[in-house]
């Protein structure tokens, strides 16, 4: 599919790849894809001697920011490593980001809710995240979205919160759908660390939601 076929929607959108530094790097494989597929894209690289994983946070974060500063309507974030799947470049081709402040295009062990998924491009459905799940190798985020993110980041900052979560809150309550089947493959490095669904948080209306997601949602598979 060449570039002239992928939304328009998509020119306001940057690809951006997250990577280590120097010995670190994985993106190779997955530029090539890109090319091939002659998608644009730019590469975000961690500062040299950080820890593979470690740096990563402080990357997403640059992205968010720069969504919101240069007042972007949202960006792709992929990992290096990924490995994109069939369904991936038409997903971006109809728009498929376009329905949610936060798509992730793969997942861990996720639980979605078994109402309101909705179709985003011939094959690919969007189910709904009933709980935050820790994957995120590649997603789609709006500055809607990564304002979401980086006010819930300072909040926590504030709170001296120190904390392991991928996330810095929990994305099921900002609406994040979750794609199915999975439009790219997280690396071994990130499947291997990823910790499962969000405990909910104490208090009378975050048990009320606990037990709604564990009446009313379920498990996805790897598999897809």
């Amino acid at each position: 599919m060449c570039a002239l076929c992928v939304s328009p929607a998509l020119e306001g959108w940057p690809i951006f790849i997250l990577c280590g530094a120097g010995m670190q790097r994985r993106e190779g494989k997955l530029t090539e894809a890109l090319r091939s597929f002659r998608l644009p894209f730019r590469v975000l690289e961690t500062v040299r001697g950080a820890s593979p994983v470690g740096g990563r946070p402080e990357l997403h974060r640059r992205v968010w920011r720069q969504v919101v500063q240069d007042d972007l309507p949202g960006a792709i974030l992929l990992e290096d490593g990924v490995k994109l799947l069939p369904g991936f470049v038409g997903f971006l081709a109809a728009g498929g980001y376009l329905h949610s402040e936060l798509t992730q295009l793969c997942h861990g062990r996720a639980r979605v809710w078994r109402w309101g998924a909705s179709d985003a491009s011939p094959g690919v459905r969007l189910r709904p995240l009933a709980v935050s799940d820790a994957l995120p190798a590649g997603y789609a985020l709006s500055r809607k979205g990564a304002g979401h993110l980086l006010d819930a980041h300072r909040a926590t900052r504030a709170r001296c919160e120190v904390t392991q979560d991928s996330w810095p809150c929990d994305v099921g309550q900002l609406g994040a759908l979750v794609a199915r089947p999975q439009l790219v493959e997280a690396p071994e490095w990130m499947t291997a660390t990823a910790p499962g669904p969000a405990a909910p948080d104490a208090g009378r209306p975050s048990r009320i939601r606990h037990f709604a997601r564990e009446s009313f949602s379920r498990e996805l598979s790897l598999r897809h």
